[in-house]
């Protein structure tokens, strides 16, 4: 078993305490133009397998977490494709954001593109702050923009 470091234990606890989204790390990016939302949701798949942090959960044993890597093979990341209004759009974002993880059972992640038209969509991903910071959000982007860019060609990413 892989003992939680010191901010993990933390961050668990009041995830146990709470079960609120207060620690979660939210990105919404605008994507303007036809997108292939089979090799987006692909892309989303590599950046969960090349990141392992991304692929564990956290459960305990006798009240004392642990962290559990999933093996990529079988990790699925939680996706939703959803129609949005640009008048709820707004509202549709915040509320996906606010998402609650159970951090035992779950993996901290979770991606939902909002489809506003064809060429106007809104891709949120949101992972639980015991996994991810502000400055992750750089290299997780840039993984995905190559995962993308690769699958568009038919090609996996390297």
């Amino acid at each position: 078993m892989i003992p939680l470091s010191y901010a993990q234990q933390r961050l668990w606890f009041l995830s146990r305490l709470d079960h609120s989204p207060a620690y979660n790390v939210p990105v919404a990016v605008r994507l303007r133009g036809r997108i292939d939302r089979k090799n987006l949701r692909a892309a989303l798949g590599d950046v969960l397998v090349r990141h392992e942090a991304l692929r564990t959960i956290f459960p305990a044993t006798d009240g004392e977490p642990y962290q559990r890597v999933i093996d990529a093979d079988v990790a699925v990341l939680p996706w939703a494709d959803w129609g949005c209004s640009a008048d709820a759009l707004d509202d549709a974002v915040g509320d996906a954001a606010r998402y609650v993880f159970d951090l035992t059972c779950e993996l901290p992640i979770r991606a939902t593109l909002f489809r506003v038209n064809a060429e106007d969509h809104v891709l949120l991903v949101v992972m639980h702050h015991i996994v991810s910071d502000g400055w992750s959000m750089t290299p997780l982007l840039r993984d995905l923009a190559i995962g993308y860019r690769a699958r568009c060609t038919g090609a996996e990413p390297t």
